[in-house]
């Protein structure tokens, strides 16, 4: 399912999508497996999280607004893996031990569309240690945790994207 403040962000999330199906067709197929949920928040800035056992990514707007369809759907494969990780036994702290790892796929996903200039993306995010940066924003990981609760209260509903959608 997709959550969204705007048809634009949809849009992208779904030009994503397809961007990973027609780039990585395995790799689309183990997505809905791995992740049921995308809720694009309201709030700005980069903060992003993704729980388990729940299989849903949160995300401010502005992530997914300011980077262009080939990096959302290097973000999308990216928060995927995390439920590789903890499916395995290794969705553990610290963080820094989690993006690696889930940085290596993103890595080979950009590079299947973009070459090596999507390496080099990654691995300027990888200098930065963007973690480190959001961990700092402590209003965003409790606005998270607030959307999680009424998620799971039934009191969201969001739009429907599945295999079928986008066979």
């Amino acid at each position: 399912m997709l959550y969204a403040p705007h048809k634009a962000i949809i849009t992208k999330l779904e030009n994503a999508l397809d961007l990973i199906r027609n780039t990585d067709n395995r790799e689309y197929k183990k997505l809905f497996s791995r992740l049921g949920v995308i809720f694009i928040t309201r709030r700005m800035g980069v903060t992003n999280e993704f729980f388990m056992p729940e299989k849903i990514w949160f995300a401010n707007r502005s992530l997914i607004e300011k980077n262009n369809i080939q990096w959302v759907a290097s973000l999308i494969i990216h928060e995927a893996f995390h439920a590789t990780q903890f499916k395995n036994g290794k969705y553990i702290a610290p963080i820094d031990r989690l993006e690696s790892p889930a940085l290596k796929v993103q890595a080979k996903f950009l590079k299947k569309v973009e070459g090596i200039r999507g390496v080099i993306d990654i691995k300027k995010v990888t200098k930065d240690s963007y973690w480190k940066h959001m961990a700092e924003d402590v209003k965003s990981y409790t606005h998270f945790r607030n959307l999680l609760k009424y998620f799971e209260d039934g009191k969201i509903r969001g739009r429907r994207v599945n295999k079928i959608n986008h066979a």
